[in-house]
């Protein structure tokens, strides 16, 4: 199955290609390109020439595309999609300073742009929320993110990650906007959100109420690898080694990039032989 998908987003993109090489002035078929050359270098963690032509893709759409076709909000948010992965995938691998600091202000140009074109657009300001998060500049993201949540209350996306800012501010009110996030998610939406709760109350120490709710999660998404590795961790604390590799070997089974996990393996065999 995973197969058959990169090969059919090969062909769709090959016939994409086709169309802007055919009729460059195209331009749903110009974005659809840059998103496929962002996902891509997201995917693979490689910030080369793709995220450049995307951009590049983005910035003609915005000057040559026609305004009664184009979407401009749409646009800009489509360029601050680019910049933030170039920024984000050099800051992950320690670029220089310059570099960084030439990226990060053209991630906020755009985002900033985005949502000047459409200020009533809840994504735009959640996604502003989100880069800031992962620049660490946390009351920043929380103050955006309740903008998302003012334009759009029902999104338990906003709600959740509006958590996690508050979480990482050391604000207590965290717990309680997690749990207006777990209100308004689907049973398929929640099990990330009964993890982030029991990340909370396991940095609290509240084991107990740790493991019920990453328990819960991996109820509904057996498969969910920061929960398997939080679950670990509550049980490393409960002294309970043997449940705690049990875990971490699962986390590392459904996601063998998740290097916390990994070491949490490797520190869980070595302290168990102890025992």
């Amino acid at each position: 199955m995973h197969i058959t998908w990169l090969v059919n987003i090969e062909i769709q993109r090959g016939v994409w290609r086709q169309a802007a090489k055919f009729e460059p002035n195209h331009m749903p078929a110009r974005y659809a390109i840059a998103v496929h050359r962002i996902r891509d270098a997201v995917r693979l963690q490689c910030s080369d020439d793709q995220l450049i032509w995307a951009a590049n893709e983005m910035a003609t759409v915005l000057k040559e595309g026609d305004t009664s076709v184009v979407d401009l909000p749409v646009a800009w948010a489509g360029l601050a999609m680019a910049h933030r992965a170039q920024h984000e995938i050099a800051a992950a691998y320690d670029g220089e300073q310059t570099i960084l600091n030439e990226a990060e202000e053209r991630a906020l140009y755009t985002l900033k742009q985005a949502i000047q074109e459409d200020p009533d657009d809840a994504v735009q300001w959640h996604q502003l929320g989100l880069y800031n998060m992962c620049t660490t500049q946390f009351s920043r993201s929380v103050n955006f993110l309740k903008a998302a949540i003012a334009r759009s209350p029902e999104c338990c996306y906003a709600w959740s990650n509006l958590g996690i800012a508050l979480q990482l501010s050391n604000d207590p009110s965290s717990e309680t906007v997690y749990k207006r996030a777990l209100v308004l998610s689907s049973s398929q939406q929640s099990y990330a959100i009964l993890s982030n709760i029991g990340i909370l109350y396991r940095q609290h120490r509240l084991y107990e109420l740790a493991r019920k709710m990453l328990s819960r999660s991996l109820e509904i998404c057996p498969g969910y690898a920061p929960a398997n590795n939080n679950l670990g961790l509550v049980f490393v604390a409960e002294g309970r080694w043997e449940d705690a590799v049990s875990c971490f070997e699962k986390a590392v089974k459904s996601d063998d990039l998740l290097d916390a996990a990994k070491s949490n393996l490797a520190k869980a065999l070595a302290l168990a032989k102890k025992q």
